[in-house]
């Protein structure tokens, strides 16, 4: 990754309860603010409160289903994460996180492959929260319709760039100049579709795989768009060209 800087943050990778600390007293005095806000939910051997419990019962109803269905059962009480934030881990292989700073005080969840393919995105201080994509800043989401392929792909934003699980393909980050130059060209309604790769480090850049094509971006932030049938799509530059010359 090229562009994003990563707070100084204690190296805590590992969601077991053994690596995670009980709440501080300035998470405390945070979380207990907002958890007015909703009753704990009842009957479950850890209780959902708070902000935490407020998108418990959103993403579920959001995916038409009851909490009980979509998350199952709270596995874990609420434990802190990076940064002075929270989250909360359920059966059906979902979490929800929340930072008091992120997406305006909003808790995100996010599950399955993408939260699989987040806790391996890692930097100097670890995965998952610590490391360079942070904390969720939406629930999982369906994309838009591919323009390569016309497949939907599942995903979640993050503070440092996005995730894609792109169905029999594979669960990929992209994030930086070369998310923004996808996004200035159309993201996956253009030509180039949905990414099939992460980022890679060439001599010269940085490069990114995607169904019609590739972007390329270059040490002095100039950007190419190779697209795999130049003459089928007016996007490819032929070379490399200014993000502004994108737009």
């Amino acid at each position: 990754m090229h562009t994003t800087t990563v707070p100084d943050q204690s190296v805590r990778t590992s969601r077991g309860l053994g690596n995670r600390l009980l709440t501080t007293a300035v998470c405390v005095g945070a979380f207990a603010g907002l958890s007015g806000m909703a009753a704990p939910t009842a009957g479950a051997d850890h209780p959902v409160g708070g902000r935490i419990e407020l998108e418990y019962h959103e993403a579920a109803a959001a995916n038409d289903q009851t909490p009980e269905e979509f998350f199952g059962q709270a596995v874990t009480p609420e434990l802190d994460a990076a940064r002075g934030g929270r989250w909360q881990d359920f059966a059906n292989d979902q979490a929800i996180y929340w930072h008091p700073l992120v997406n305006d005080g909003y808790a995100n969840q996010i599950g399955g492959e993408i939260r699989t393919k987040w806790g391996e995105t890692t930097g100097p201080d670890g995965g998952w929260e610590h490391g360079p994509l942070m904390y969720p800043t939406t629930r999982e989401w369906s994309s838009a319709q591919s323009g390569a392929s016309e497949t939907v792909a599942r995903g979640n934003h993050f503070e440092g760039g996005s995730i894609y699980s792109v169905p029999d393909s594979g669960t990929y980050v992209t994030w930086g100049l070369i998310r923004t130059a996808w996004w200035t060209l159309g993201g996956e309604q253009s030509a180039l579709g949905l990414p099939v790769g992460d980022e890679s480090t060439t001599d010269a850049g940085w490069i990114q795989e995607f169904e019609g094509g590739s972007i390329q971006v270059f040490h002095d932030g100039m950007v190419a768009v190779a697209m795999n049938d130049p003459a089928a799509s007016d996007l490819d530059t032929g070379g490399p060209v200014t993000l502004q010359e994108l737009g």
